[in-house]
């Protein structure tokens, strides 16, 4: 990983950091939220245009600029106003648009609050890691499975229906692709457990603990792999594959190189 900001982008100081204020909004996603928390993106979380999406994306996470521009495509849609051609990050709450269920960190919108962190939610993921120190593609499919198995329980305790379809479940993978690749190697699926508890709880992007930016921009290709990866270690991948509809293994694959790239989204 490297330190160094791209050629053509400003200097960014990582030391700038404050949560949000009266007036701010934020989104469903904290990888989104700390970037403005950085001052990188707007700290008001207001009038985010396109273009100052994606440019956030690319040079402050190296993530790859077709990635970038299909979050920050769908991200527009979700103002009511289609004439602003820009979002508010609290507009990006909408259900089904970039916010799913199943998130890491947030609850399903059958219980309420689908945007705001849920500390009670995401210690019982945290506790899948046990006494490790840093993740490894094994943990990081077990913690989101047993993620989804818990929501589906929920769901079925409150005699609610849980939709969890093909879509939920490439956001499911993408969300715990997209912080394995940016906070770490795209290759070996390890980053140190307590970047994720920085990232989750503060909102706020780990570099005073360590974290450098990629040397190369996560790309599609690196986002397929980590979720191949994911898969591959997914002891009931059978199963979810059956209940989303997907059939089979092999469906999923499919699913993942020709579905993910117009789903995919920032955790």
């Amino acid at each position: 990983m490297s330190s160094e900001t791209p050629a053509g982008h400003p200097a960014i100081d990582w030391s700038k950091w404050e949560p949000a204020g009266e007036g701010d909004v934020r989104s469903p996603c904290p990888m989104i939220n700390a970037l403005a928390n950085h001052h990188i993106l707007p700290h008001s979380g207001k009038k985010i245009t396109k273009a100052m999406a994606v440019e956030a994306l690319t040079s402050s996470l190296n993530l790859d600029s077709g990635i970038a521009n299909v979050f920050a495509s769908v991200a527009v849609t979700a103002n009511p106003d289609h004439s602003a051609h820009s979002f508010d990050l609290d507009q990006v709450d909408k259900h089904g648009l970039i916010e799913h269920d199943v998130s890491l960190s947030r609850n399903d919108i059958a219980f309420g609050d689908n945007h705001s962190f849920n500390s009670e939610l995401w210690e019982e993921v945290m506790k899948t890691y046990g006494d490790a120190t840093e993740t490894s593609f094994a943990s990081v499919s077990k913690a989101r499975y047993g993620r989804v198995a818990a929501s589906k329980q929920a769901h079925a305790d409150a005699k609610k229906d849980f939709q969890y379809g093909i879509k939920e479940f490439i956001l499911s993978y993408g969300e715990s692709a997209l912080f394995l690749g940016i906070l770490g190697s795209p290759k070996d699926g390890k980053i140190p457990l307590e970047y994720l508890r920085v990232l989750f709880q503060e909102e706020r992007v780990p570099y005073k603990e360590g974290w450098r930016r990629l040397d190369k921009p996560l790309t599609q290709m690196d986002m397929n792999h980590i979720i191949f990866a994911l898969i591959k270690e997914n002891e009931h991948k059978a199963a979810e594959a059956s209940d989303v509809g997907l059939g089979t293994v092999h469906a999923v694959s499919n699913a993942v190189t020709s579905i993910l790239p117009s789903f995919c989204s920032i955790m």
